[in-house]
């Protein structure tokens, strides 16, 4: 195969495993968005919207992208760094006070503590290496005690805990009183850290988090269904959020009622929803190295330093949730980095694998994923929802899986 392939791009055993999970009921629906740097944006759509629901799928469906939306955060920070407005390596105390003074558990009581060894910088913030937890995850008990609950999801706040954080401020102050799990930059926890960065992007840059990307990213890159909440207009567009429970299927979240019409806050590691032809533009934008239709939004070496490997020297790899490591896998700014051909594991969280080195992305929870290969300045782009994330936890892989060997055969 060529180090970098022409516009003429057909992937057609990718569109047959995208049509397999819709014929077999895995998924209502789901899309593929694929293209190469200068060459047109291919879309292959299968399904419906919901289970329920008459409306095919296509580019302007509406999907909920979660932790898809680590990448554009990370991208956020990283056009301050190009500013000079904030630093890689810069103690996020001089921006957000509050965490000056962090102190780390010493055991698994967290009343018993000691000082951290060393500041929280925007690099571990990028990278997940501030010692941070998440509900569900490391530190999730004393997280969802204090109302940390990651997302847009509604949630009723239980016996002794706190309700959720109506904004990025309360949210921080929140955090920068709970200990962390390790000392700064000695460990991957996949956590809050870039909901923590979105409130340094809006401090830092002395707007509203939300306002600072529609600014500087959405508007610049044409990306117009990109956003924190759903409008009115886009209510036909949303799928529906399907559940299983028991074998059958409900929904966690109803398009036409959705949570995302009232979230908490903006969440920079999980809030965002958005389209194929919006997503497929932010991928295009990264594999031009920060342009986009004669827009340059950043400038090539900063694009270059986004998707490297950013890991503090300490961290020599990468623990998903369920005690998965990715191997040969670091992380950049917000999202991974292929260090070497990555092979899968069969593992719940098996992304990407089979893929070759430089490729960098990151998928989001109910059923989407953007990964982008550098060498042959390609990406795609997958689509789909369903609830809860570990149900169809192959699919992904299998679809990018296929992708490659339909690349191989050019």
């Amino acid at each position: 195969m060529p180090d970098t392939l022409d516009a003429l791009i057909d992937l057609p055993e990718t569109e047959a495993t995208l049509r397999r999970f819709v014929e077999d009921g895995v998924i209502p629906g789901g899309i593929l968005a694929w293209g190469t740097v200068g060459g047109p944006v291919h879309y292959h759509a299968e399904g419906r919207l919901g289970y329920d629901r008459a409306a095919a799928v296509d580019e302007r469906s509406v999907f909920r992208i979660y932790s898809q939306t680590k990448p554009i955060t990370g991208i956020g920070a990283m056009m301050l760094i190009e500013d000079g407005v904030i630093a890689l390596d810069q103690p996020i105390s001089e921006i957000l006070p509050a965490f000056a003074d962090m102190r780390v558990m010493e055991g698994d009581d967290p009343e018993v503590t000691r000082p951290a060894a060393r500041p929280i910088t925007v690099r571990h913030l990028l990278t997940h290496t501030a010692g941070f937890g998440m509900a569900g995850m490391t530190l999730g008990a004393l997280y969802m005690k204090h109302g940390v609950a990651p997302g847009t999801r509604e949630r009723i706040a239980g016996p002794g805990e706190l309700p959720t954080p109506t904004s990025l401020a309360e949210l921080g102050d929140r955090i920068a009183t709970l200990p962390l799990a390790t000392d700064p930059g000695t460990r991957f926890d996949y956590s809050v850290a870039l909901d923590v960065l979105g409130l340094v992007i809006e401090v830092a840059s002395g707007m509203p988090f939300e306002t600072f990307l529609q600014r500087r990213l959405f508007e610049p890159l044409g990306m117009v269904d990109t956003g924190f909440s759903i409008r009115p207009d886009q209510v036909a567009r949303f799928a529906d959020l399907p559940e299983k429970r028991d074998g059958q299927w409900t929904l966690a979240d109803d398009a036409a009622d959705s949570f995302y019409a009232r979230p908490y806050y903006p969440a920079g590691g999980g809030g965002l929803v958005s389209t194929a032809q919006d997503y497929a533009r932010f991928a295009t934008m990264l594999l031009n190295e920060g342009e986009l239709d004669g827009v340059r939004v950043l400038r090539p070496e900063t694009v270059r330093l986004a998707r490297s490997n950013l890991l503090p020297e300490a961290v020599t790899h990468v623990d998903l949730p369920i005690g998965q490591t990715l191997s040969g896998v670091g992380f950049g700014a917000g999202m991974s980095v292929s260090l070497t051909r990555s092979e899968r594991t069969g593992g719940v969280f098996d992304w990407p694998g089979d893929v070759p080195a430089g490729v960098f992305g990151w998928p989001g929870m109910a059923g989407t994923a953007c990964w982008m290969d550098p060498e042959r300045r390609f990406f795609l782009l997958y689509l789909a929802q369903y609830w809860p994330s570990w149900l169809n936890g192959a699919m992904r892989p299998d679809i990018i899986a296929a992708a490659y060997r339909d690349l191989e055969r050019r």
